[in-house]
């Protein structure tokens, strides 16, 4: 990250900010840009350093979220499609498209025929671009699939094999991508410096207590912003004019890692134990196999693999490549934050008890604590891919508080580029 706006002591501080943000995952970043590309003066606070918890945890994937068709998430899906190609023209060397490979076998849950609808839907809400399209593998090609040295895709009960188009980042390099472009339009960063406390003072401004190095220090705002991600709930209740947000869960999601590839096509897969849906992907070189569901109880920074999300994770990768030769060699875990479903009538009407999490919605609560001129606005939940839109829902927001805005730029337009393209 560049030196300039990324601070190293609070005597660099100005004494006043439009807006703080609590949190330097994808989601704060997104939300420095925003505001910055706005006109607006921003202090971004990160406890930790730019990029390095949740959201460098992810699937990796820039995608629509085909899954989320099932569970009639329509606007999330078209909004979803339409950022992934944003994201692909702005940062060309970061978002890269990959084509999914999406085998079908006799006793799986999801039939070919649902396999097929649910495509054309999220063909039809990606506005039949070509990027949008899918289509048939031919028989003839089945046995090629992930074949390296002979690794490849079970034969055994596969009935066909539809190929279809979506992208895939490093999630870690995009964030920091972004808040480079938050800084080199004037936000300011403090990384290592950890939120305490917020409070309001006699004449309405935001007073933000937080420390670094040990050392306490106050700066005042008009607006806070909570994108502090699994741990949006513990900043919350220690801004103390803000009202609490919704309620959530905290699911973890666990990936594993091998050192030899399989191809350059990412398979989506249903687990064997309970047909959720499971991607085998490259990475650096390798595999990378995810995700898991796991509620999650307890300090966010204490999120790793389970010894039966491992095996889990392991026994699909292997019932689908049971040739494949690659070696183990680590595993991770995140965690999403889920607006929690509220209890209405049969309790098997809202939870899946194979996939428990499977009908809780995915996309984004912005909690504001006054709906007229919001003090403190709240992000819940959040998707990697649409992080921008996101930001520019929030830079809304805030502009009720801070008004009117002076464009300096628009965030679709900005170009995003690796650290060693920078330079």
């Amino acid at each position: 990250m560049p030196e300039k706006g990324v601070l190293n002591n609070k005597e660099q501080l100005k004494a006043h900010y439009d807006a703080i943000i609590i949190g330097g995952g994808i989601q704060g970043a997104g939300c420095a840009q925003a505001l910055v590309a706005r006109g607006f003066s921003v202090l971004l606070v990160e406890k930790s350093n730019v990029g390095t918890a949740t959201s460098s945890r992810s699937s990796k994937l820039i995608h629509g979220g085909l899954r989320y068709l099932e569970t009639y998430q329509f606007s999330l899906v078209k909004k979803s499609i339409a950022e992934r190609s944003t994201l692909q023209n702005i940062a060309p060397s970061l978002v890269e498209s990959r084509k999914f490979y999406l085998p079908v076998y006799k006793k799986q849950r999801l039939k070919r025929w649902q396999l097929a609808i649910g495509l054309f839907l999220y063909s039809a809400l990606g506005g039949f671009k070509a990027q949008a399209r899918f289509t048939r593998v031919p028989k003839s090609e089945w046995a090629q699939l992930g074949c390296i040295q002979e690794q490849g895709i079970k034969q055994q009960g596969l009935v066909d094999v539809f190929q279809y188009w979506d992208g895939q980042t490093d999630d870690f390099l995009l964030t920091q991508a972004v808040i480079r472009s938050a800084v080199s339009m004037g936000c300011d960063v403090m990384e290592e410096t950890a939120f305490e406390k917020a409070s309001m003072d006699s004449e309405q401004q935001v007073c933000v207590t937080a420390s670094h190095q040990d050392q306490s220090f106050k700066v005042n705002c008009k607006v806070i912003i909570n994108a502090a991600g699994p741990w949006v709930g513990h900043i919350q209740s220690a801004i103390d004019f803000a009202p609490q947000g919704p309620a959530v869960d905290l699911v973890q999601g666990s990936h594993i890692e091998f050192d030899a590839p399989l191809g350059e096509g990412i398979f989506y897969v249903e687990s064997p134990d309970d047909q959720r849906a499971v991607f085998i992907m490259p990475w650096h070189g390798g595999v990378l196999v995810g995700t898991t569901e796991k509620q999650f109880q307890g300090d966010p920074a204490n999120c790793e693999a389970g010894d039966d999300e491992i095996e889990y994770l392991k026994k699909t990768l292997f019932h689908y490549f049971p040739n494949y030769k690659g070696q183990y060699t680590k595993a991770w875990a995140g965690l999403r934050v889920l607006p929690r479903n509220e209890p209405t009538g049969d309790q098997s009407t809202v939870q899946n008890l194979t996939r428990p999490f499977s009908r809780q919605a995915r996309d984004t609560i912005l909690f504001e604590s006054d709906a007229k001129q919001p003090r403190a606005i709240g992000l819940y939940g959040g998707k990697l891919t649409a992080y921008r839109v996101t930001a520019k829902l929030v830079a809304d927001l805030a502009e009720k508080t801070l008004g009117p805005a002076k464009i300096k730029a628009n965030t679709a337009n900005i170009p995003l580029s690796s650290a060693s393209e920078a330079m």
